[in-house]
């Protein structure tokens, strides 16, 4: 456990600080700013499709660019819970964990890769950034819920 979570006494006023509650505050907090902004620059490009209609004057470009880009926004929203997610891990000190998950994550993108595009073209290259996300975010989630420092199971086991 890092040394900023755990929970200190002032000697002089006796008020407690920091710990793993003060610490999952922050992580909470943190994830739900994640979530707003990742809403937000989602919802920023989406209101701005319409200006990618006009980066190419083909219109097979056009076209083919629409649903990838619909994607992309989508995926912001998963984006800002990951690299928050993540970058909890590493401050953690849960490196393994972290470099787990990305390889599972990695392996199902590589395996999405040799089948969606072959059905989808383009889209489904999106797709897969979308399943590479997806398994990233569940990493996500299981450090916080079940396998990480600050779960509550792991918090009730050492409070």
């Amino acid at each position: 456990v890092p040394n900023e979570m755990i929970e200190r006494v002032d000697p002089v006023t006796g008020e407690k600080s920091g710990g793993k509650s003060a610490a999952k505050s922050l992580v909470n907090r943190l994830m739900s700013w994640g979530f707003i902004l990742g809403i937000v620059l989602g919802s920023l490009q989406l209101v701005l499709l319409p200006a990618l209609q006009k980066s190419s004057p083909l219109e097979e470009v056009r076209q083919a660019a629409v649903i990838p880009s619909i994607l992309a926004s989508v995926y912001q929203i998963m984006n800002g819970l990951v690299f928050i997610g993540e970058g909890v891990m590493v401050g953690c000190g849960n490196f393994m964990q972290l470099s787990l998950s990305t390889v599972v994550a990695t392996c199902a993108a590589l395996l999405s890769l040799n089948t969606l595009p072959k059905m989808y073209g383009l889209t489904g290259v999106w797709m897969s950034f979308g399943v590479f996300n997806i398994f990233r975010l569940a990493g996500v989630w299981l450090h916080q819920t079940r396998l990480g420092p600050l779960a509550k199971v792991n918090k009730k086991q050492t409070a």
